[in-house]
């Protein structure tokens, strides 16, 4: 018997995208509060290239599941960049600090153009969906304030579960709370968090707006691709 999976769904840059991401935050920061400063992208990039609590996914982060213990890690581990880009001490704690503000800012993030139509289509299709994904701890209000709330039965996001893909553990606790389905396909941008982690899980993965040609996945362009994409395969109800 065949069956349309449950679709677990990973955030930014599938969903939605923030222009530069965190370096690019790093970046605003350091233009607003110490303008002249000199430095570009390129500086900053290598250095935020690890230290986030989901570049040690084999790792699990119970001591991190409380808001302000998340925002402090990560505020420490910002004040050491603009650290070592060359701020004193404190000009790197009020850049810490705005990055801090405009990560859990929801107006930091857009939707793609075919977001909220797509994901529209598959809920009156009725496929089951839920959002996993590495993020804020202001993750759910984020999704909230962009509209997408109704369309998912729960937001998990790393800052909430303790865990981050592409552990194990991230996807069961996604599977768990969909109710353990037969069926279940992974929609992500990131290869190694949302597409071997899949695979790991025992889930089958699609990427999309990836770079990534690998044939161990799915592949859409655009979400508004991925309807037609389900509908033409099958799902056992063994998963």
């Amino acid at each position: 018997m065949n069956q349309r999976p449950a679709l677990i769904w990973d955030f930014d840059g599938t969903l939605a995208y923030q222009e530069g991401k965190w370096s690019g935050a790093m970046l605003a920061a350091m233009d607003e509060l110490a303008p002249g400063h000199g430095l570009t992208l390129k500086d900053v990039r290598p250095l935020m290239s690890s230290g986030f609590p989901w570049d040690e996914p084999e790792k699990l982060h119970p001591e991190l599941t409380d808001p302000q213990a998340w925002w402090a890690f990560l505020e420490a581990y910002l004040m050491r960049v603009a650290l070592a880009l060359g701020f004193n001490e404190d000009q790197a704690r009020r850049i810490a600090r705005q990055v801090h503000h405009v990560q859990a800012d929801s107006r930091s993030y857009h939707l793609f153009p075919d977001t909220r139509a797509t994901l529209d289509r598959l809920k009156s299709e009725g496929y089951r969906m839920i959002i996993l994904s590495n993020h804020v701890p202001e993750l759910p209000q984020i999704v909230c304030d962009l509209g997408l709330t109704d369309a998912f039965e729960a937001v998990l996001g790393s800052a909430q579960t303790a865990v981050e893909k592409p552990h194990p553990r991230a996807f069961a606790l996604a599977l768990e709370t969909l109710g353990n389905p037969a069926a279940a396909v992974m929609i992500g941008d990131n290869p190694i968090a949302d597409g071997h982690g899949a695979l790991q899980a025992g889930l089958q993965p699609l990427l999309v707006h990836s770079s990534d040609k690998s044939a161990l996945f799915w592949h859409c362009g655009q979400l508004c691709e991925i309807p037609a994409l389900l509908a033409s395969h099958s799902f056992s109800t063994e998963r």
